[in-house]
């Protein structure tokens, strides 16, 4: 049994004391070795290293409440000799460690709960019991041990509240002070946990009776085991061990320290960062490592560090390396680096570990490319620029030229580049160079803008060359340039010297010349020449600069609009185009009378004012010679439309000829057919009373008498030609309606065999009286864009002269084909077989008015007509003739018209 019972005699039992030093002792151990727990724990137990400082913090924890344990176990005293079970003693050990590590878990955790802390304890409070109670069955003594249920349970009781209430005040504690570097939160837990343990261990201790296991008590004799030499044994195992914990967690903060600084330094800094071991295996690396090459710390760590990088030599890596290299990123780019690799060895000279430092120089190659990119940008626009180009440094020494600066004076480059400017100046000029060093390059801040000035130059033959210099100056680092854009004005020199001449030329045309010329501002007029006081009626120049524009104008010009928001009107556009010419109509100042005029308004700069140039040339003869033109247009109109309306007479008797032959039959019919209707009629009204009256004899009759039978044959074939004839009327009338095109667009796409064919219907009136018309119309003739009404007239006209050519009987042939020299063009070609053109005539039957016809029966436009529309078509027409044996008329058309 284990327990106390009724069955268990106190009187039996042994007789107990405890040695207060050690007992003192014991509780001391719990006490530190708690503290030194919690504050390795706190202060090491972060990061990557976590849980070997949670095992270093356990076991020290577990061995403290151990030893706390044996050595109470020693302070305890009996009546009789006692020794313990070392591998029971030994392995008591075990419970107290795993408590250890779970408490200390989680006070230790990043987020710490009530529930937690409340686990955490009774865990804790277990291992103790655990710890303690096979440690008090690891005693061997003449007797046996029994347990008190009462203080039994108030030991595990004290050691679960107790080790909560620890590990909350150290959690609450940490928190509250604000540093989990604090030395109170470990120091208060520590001795609360302490107590906790030593209450367990000495309530469990009070809870134990043992008992003589025999009356006499000499039977059985146990060896007793030395407990002072145990008690200083374990004391100072326990005291080495939370030394060196304490120790430990001196030295492991400071390294934590100073690793916390140098992680800092490596995380603030753009460089990357990578340590090695002697095999060159990576084992650490930085934030900024990590986004160099885009990738994660997991992909990183455990890689060659060789396999990182690109050298352009092949020196050994990992080892001793300053320069340049190019990094593998993870997306397979490359970036380059300056790279310095250094290695840590110890001091007999053993490499210890290696590290490099990687700096992003992308950035500075780009800028160096772009700055090279510059430089042959500058010495392109350099040696592009037309202008001879000569930069001198601060001394007065030639940096650099470009090829029109050799080619100007005559020097090599090489001749050029590095001796003194003065030796292209003329001599007497060579205070240039002083004068330019005071401008340029002394106190005075360098401007944006070039300085110009015109002096001569000398070339390396000593000719004398006028040029005009652009100076500006170039700041470098090391010096200020002066950059001199040369300009070869001797042609210029040459033209101003023209340009005066030519001034006097301009006075003398000014003076001269019939147009009214006159100078004006916003005050008005200041300057006119002769012509312009006789156009406008005035007696003298000073006359005329009194007078404002607006005094040689009407109230009104011909469009209705006043004369003076006109005129503003005009001038605005004059300033804003430069230029700007219109009519206008002017009144002369002497007597009132109005005269049309060109007006040519021309803006320009005089003396640094804006002044216009005013050009005015009457144009009255040309508006009345423009006057006779419109004049002799609708003279041009008038003929055109009566040989329009002479056409359509002739195209009227025609048709009217040609509708009056089927109307003609068609009204006889209808005659016809009402005469046999009535007589059909009639036999009809007798067979009806034939039925009645059974009188068919007079019906039969009847029907001998009106012909019956050849009255039902003859009546369908009447309205067969009836039909005919009104079809035939129908086919003129669409004729009619696709000559003439009526309420059809101009330009479409139409099919000229069907005009020639409606044509054809029209005038042949014209023509089947005395012509065989012959048709060649082929297969492969395309649609042609065209205004087909006006074709249909040339068609027509061409026909009718046809017609007309031939004197009794003749052959009028139609062919139609695609050009045979041009695919995209289609021919109609009219020949006939008539009296032929003379030769005289061949090249007058195009002009307007030109006829061989008799007087009044030709206006001599039909032919003019006919060229006119094929022109319009951007078409031919040409005309072969023979006399006596006939005409051909060839017209050729595109097929397509692309501005129509």
């Amino acid at each position: 049994m284990f327990f106390l019972n009724s069955l268990n005699d106190t009187a039996l039992a042994y007789s107990r004391s405890y040695d207060i030093p050690l007992v003192i002792i014991s509780v001391l151990i719990a006490v530190f070795a708690c503290f030194c727990a919690l504050e390795m724990v706190e202060r090491l137990a972060r990061g990557e290293q976590r849980y070997l400082w949670l095992s270093v913090g356990a076991s020290i924890l577990g061995g403290g409440v151990w030893a706390m344990h044996f050595i109470g176990m020693l302070a305890f005293r009996l009546d009789c000799e006692m020794t313990y079970d070392p591998w029971l003693t030994g392995l008591s050990i075990l419970p107290g460690m795993f408590a250890a590590a779970v408490a200390l878990n989680s006070v230790t955790s990043d987020t710490v709960t009530l529930n937690k802390l409340v686990v955490s304890g009774i865990v804790m409070a277990a291992g103790i019991g655990l710890m303690h109670y096979s440690g008090m069955a690891a005693i061997h003594l003449d007797g046996i041990l029994r347990y008190n249920p009462k203080l039994f349970i108030l030991s595990l009781i004290a050691a679960v509240c107790l080790a909560i209430a620890a590990l909350w005040i150290k959690t609450f504690l940490t928190r509250l002070s604000g540093s989990k570097n604090s030395l109170v939160p470990s120091l208060l837990g520590g001795s609360v946990l302490g107590g906790a343990i030593s209450s367990m261990h000495y309530i469990a201790m009070d809870a134990a009776v043992f008992f003589h296991s025999h009356a006499t008590g000499d039977e059985h004799v146990i060896v007793a085991t030395n407990t002072i030499v145990l008690a200083i044994v374990v004391a100072l195992v326990s005291i080495l061990l939370i030394l060196s914990g304490l120790m430990f967690t001196y030295l492991g903060t400071k390294i934590a320290h100073i690793r916390v600084r140098i992680n800092a330094i490596l995380a603030s800094t753009s460089q990357g960062f990578v340590r090695m071991n002697r095999l060159g295996i990576i084992t650490e690396c930085n934030q900024a490592m990590l986004v160099l090459m885009g990738i994660d710390n997991q992909s990183l760590v455990g890689r060659f560090y060789e396999d990182l990088i690109i050298l352009d030599n092949s020196c050994a890596i990992p080892g001793d390396y300053h320069g340049e290299a190019r990094l593998k990123c993870a997306d397979g780019s490359v970036l380059s680096c300056l790279i310095d690799c250094n290695s840590v060895a110890d001091d007999s000279g053993e490499v210890l570990y290696y590290f490099a430092l990687f700096g992003d120089i992308s950035k500075r190659i780009e800028d160096e490319a772009e700055l090279q990119a510059r430089v042959q940008q500058f010495r392109a626009l350099l040696e592009s620029t037309p202008d001879p180009m000569v930069i001198v440094n601060s001394s007065g020494l030639i940096s650099m030229v470009n090829h029109q600066a050799v080619d100007l004076f005559g020097y090599a480059k090489d001749e050029l580049v590095g001796r003194s400017v003065d030796i292209l100046l003329m001599d007497g000029l060579h205070y240039m160079h002083g004068k330019l060093s005071e401008n340029h390059m002394g106190n005075t801040p360098v401007g944006s803008g070039s300085k110009q000035q015109e002096f001569f130059v000398k070339t390396r033959d000593g000719r004398k060359i006028a040029v005009e210099v652009s100076l500006s100056p170039i700041k470098t680092a090391k010096e200020l340039l002066i950059a001199a854009a040369l300009r070869d004005i001797t042609e210029r020199k040459r033209a101003e010297d023209i340009l005066a001449k030519s001034e006097i030329k301009f006075r003398t045309l000014y003076v001269s010349t019939s147009e009214a010329v006159m100078l004006l501002d916003e005050q008005g007029f200041f300057d006119c020449n002769d012509a312009t006081l006789a156009m406008f009626g005035c007696e003298t120049r000073d006359i005329f600069l009194t007078k404002q524009p607006s005094d040689f104008s009407p109230l009104n010009q011909p469009c209705g609009s006043d004369s003076l928001s006109c005129a503003q009107e005009m001038i605005a556009e004059a300033l804003e185009r430069g230029s700007y010419s219109f009519e206008w109509l002017h009144r002369r100042a002497d007597n009132g009378k109005n005269f049309p005029a060109d007006v040519v308004l021309s803006a320009m700069e005089l003396d640094g004012k804006a002044v216009l140039l005013a050009t005015v040339r009457d144009i009255t003869d040309r508006k009345q010679y423009e006057d006779n033109i419109l004049q002799l247009a609708e003279a041009k109109d008038q003929l055109l439309q009566s040989e329009k309306m002479a056409t359509i007479g002739q195209l009227a008797a025609g048709v009217a000829h040609e509708l009056n032959n089927p109307i003609a039959f068609v009204y006889s019919n209808l005659g016809t057919f009402e005469s046999y209707v009535k007589d059909i009629l009639e036999i009809t009204a007798a067979c009806q009373s034939g039925l009645h009256h059974d009188d068919l004899a007079n019906v039969i009759a009847l029907q001998a008498e009106k012909n019956f039978e050849y009255l039902k044959s003859d009546i369908f074939e009447l309205i067969t030609e009836s039909k005919d004839g009104i079809t035939r009327m129908r086919k003129i009338v669409e004729d009619l309606k696709n000559f003439s095109r009526v309420g059809e667009p101009d330009w479409q796409s139409a099919d000229l065999q069907k005009g020639l064919e409606s044509t054809l219907n029209i005038v042949w009136n014209e023509l089947k009286y005395k012509c065989v018309v012959i048709k060649h119309y082929s297969d492969d003739v395309p649609q042609i864009r065209c205004i087909a009404s006006q074709l249909n007239q040339v068609f027509m006209n061409l026909l009718v002269n046809a017609g007309h050519a031939i004197e009794e009987k003749g052959e009028i042939t139609i062919t139609t084909r695609v050009c045979p020299s041009d695919n995209t063009a289609i021919q109609v070609l009219i020949t006939d077989t008539g009296a032929g053109i003379p030769p005289e005539n061949l090249k007058r039957i195009f002009d307007p008015f030109f006829t061989t016809k008799p007087v009044g029966q030709g206006t001599g436009l039909g032919l003019s007509i006919t060229w006119g529309i094929i022109a319009k078509h951007h078409g031919t027409i040409e005309v072969n003739s023979t006399v006596g044996v006939g005409s051909t008329f060839t017209i050729t058309l595109p097929v397509d018209q692309y501005d129509a």
